[in-house]
């Protein structure tokens, strides 16, 4: 029982550091205070949920369909180099429009598109969580969902911890120069999940 929850904690957190699109967002959305408490509870659920559903052997449709997993793969490229363009274009401004765009607020419904895009239009998501973590608790056969409580344990420590530690030290992070290699970091890190996801 301890070992599979622990087992489930450790690999958990292994793989959601990894998952860099949505880090780079939790941290941007973090470092604005806007409605961060809401994504940090989307992308646990999104864990939770894929996670036990990988449990269940749910797993098994991304081998027996691998179009799922192209179709989400191309549109999660697009979608991710889309951003960092984006980014890059921010983070060429002058000092004044670095500042006013870094503070400018997303609508909520951008913000909810982008949250869930970065999470549901990502084939890593699915690999990790509902292929390799599905795969890894039915190895624990009855204990099973004891590891799926100790990945979604790690999932409520890494968001909620990253979201508070960035809000934390926001108030450091208003200068334009900070905002303008913040967004060149960001788009490179959205650049390489890109590259990872069409080499898939």
């Amino acid at each position: 029982m301890l070992a599979a929850t622990t087992s489930g904690f450790v690999m958990g957190g292994t793989l959601i550091i990894a998952v860099g699109a949505q880090n780079s967002f939790l941290i941007e959305q973090s470092m604005k205070k806007q409605w961060t408490t809401l994504f940090v509870l989307l992308f646990i659920l999104s864990d939770a949920i894929s996670i036990s559903l990988g449990a269940m052997g749910f797993g098994l449709l991304l081998q027996e369909y691998p179009m799922l997993v192209t179709v989400t793969k191309w549109a999660g490229v697009a979608f991710l180099l889309w951003i960092a363009f984006n980014k890059i274009k921010s983070s060429l401004a002058n000092d004044a429009l670095v500042l006013a765009m870094a503070k400018k607020q997303l609508s909520f419904k951008k913000a909810l598109l982008i949250a869930l895009a970065v999470t549901w239009l990502n084939p890593h998501f699915y690999l990790d969580t509902l292929l390799l973590m599905g795969n890894l608790a039915s190895q624990w056969q009855e204990n099973k969902w004891w590891f799926v409580g100790g990945a979604i344990g790690a999932s409520v420590v890494w968001f909620v911890g990253l979201s508070t530690l960035t809000a934390r030290f926001a108030h450091h992070m208003q200068r334009p120069n900070f905002w303008r290699w913040f967004n060149r970091l960001n788009a490179a890190v959205l650049g390489m999940v890109s590259i990872q996801l069409a080499s898939l």
